[in-house]
């Protein structure tokens, strides 16, 4: 486990554990909604894919959680894994070893805290550490206002758009941060 400190606050970041997955249900909900309808079957599916990592040692998929002090719950969540091959051409060269970007979510008790830099950054060096030479993401235009702008900070300008990715007619910035 990691500890990073935000000012006097100390965060500490670690796998993510099927414990946590219920426990950051609250968050998932108020991320994952639009005009106050939650969208279940996002929620659904980012909670069994996360279930998935945690079961499957095979599987790429890594998650990790920022809790407010040691054993709490957690405080948000981020996590990488396979390329989705919608991103391949965004890879710096066809040889790159890329990972994608899966999840990121901060409970809105703790925006603006530094958690989401923690967390990024944290997931930078495990990808590293894994092999991967770049990360690659896009966003959902619904957090226009609250992501883009971090990771545009996090990333420098997008290298792209991408097409229809996350709803017909979409249109959402592509992030590439080397490793």
């Amino acid at each position: 486990m990691n500890d990073f400190r935000k000012e006097e606050q100390v965060f500490p970041v670690d796998d993510l554990k099927e414990g946590d997955i219920e426990l950051l249900d609250p968050t998932l909900r108020w991320w994952m909604s639009e005009q106050g309808q939650v969208r279940e079957e996002e929620v659904r599916a980012t909670k069994e894919r996360m279930r998935a990592s945690i079961r499957d040692d095979a599987r790429d998929d890594v998650y990790i959680v920022a809790r407010e002090r040691a054993g709490g719950p957690p405080a948000g969540v981020m996590g990488f894994g396979s390329l989705d091959e919608r991103f391949f051409p965004y890879r710096s060269s066809a040889d790159a070893k890329a990972a994608g970007l899966l999840t990121a979510f901060i409970s809105p008790d703790y925006r603006g805290q530094g958690l989401g830099k923690i967390l990024i950054n944290e997931v930078f060096h495990k990808a590293n550490t894994a092999g991967c030479t770049e990360i690659i993401w896009s966003s959902n235009p619904r957090y226009r206002e609250t992501a883009w702008k971090f990771y545009t900070a996090m990333a420098g300008d997008p290298v792209g758009t991408i097409d229809d990715f996350f709803f017909p007619g979409s249109l959402s910035p592509v992030w590439r941060k080397p490793l």
